[in-house]
């Protein structure tokens, strides 16, 4: 067994189980990403990853789930369906410096990127046509590709709400989808 293989394993081992311990509240979907996605992508990156960075969709807070031990560093991320949607309408209808604004504004009210980084995995690699820039780190533009994420739990519905999102439709294409009743994700 390898250096690199027995640094993995615990990570891998805590993703199998958090699927299982993960489906007694329903979520819509449960995303791994960071940077074990990253490396489990084919992208190592400049380290081995130290932790598992999970994104999960539910409407009922995984609680008992955040302080369990795993053993290895787990980051829970919950998003509800409603704020996981209101991402995807923002980036369907909003103008773009709308969209930027509202994303990174909660970046400073939450002192965290991670709805930044809902956006770029719902984009995909292309989220820099948007305008979404790179986050820096130490003064540097951090170039690793957020958009990288692995479906853990419900990838029907991520696949539907990706292409949602992604079918820019701007804010003049807004009213007439509301006419017609389109404008509305189905939850």
């Amino acid at each position: 067994m390898t250096v690199d293989s027995m640094h993995m394993q615990p990570m891998l081992s805590a993703i199998s189980r958090i699927r299982i311990d993960i489906r007694d509240y329903h979520p819509r979907t449960l995303l791994l990403f960071g940077s074990l996605a990253r490396y489990l992508a084919g992208d190592p990156g400049d380290h081995l990853p130290n932790d598992v960075d999970l994104l999960v969709v539910t409407n009922n807070p995984p609680l008992p789930l955040l302080n369990r031990d795993y053993g290895c560093p787990v980051e829970f991320h919950r998003f509800t369906v409603e704020r996981m949607v209101g991402i995807a309408r923002t980036l369907r209808y909003d103008s773009r410096p709308v969209v930027l604004a509202k994303l990174y504004g909660n970046v400073l009210v939450r002192k965290h990127a991670i709805d930044v980084i809902a956006a770029a995995m719902l984009l995909g690699p292309g989220y820099g046509d948007l305008g979404i820039e790179q986050i820096e780190v130490n003064g540097m533009t951090d170039t690793r590709d957020y958009s990288i994420h692995r479906v853990l739990l419900g990838r029907i519905w991520w696949d539907q709400l990706r292409r949602y999102a992604q079918n820019r439709r701007g804010p003049l294409l807004r009213l007439s989808d509301k006419w017609s009743g389109n404008d509305r994700f189905m939850i």
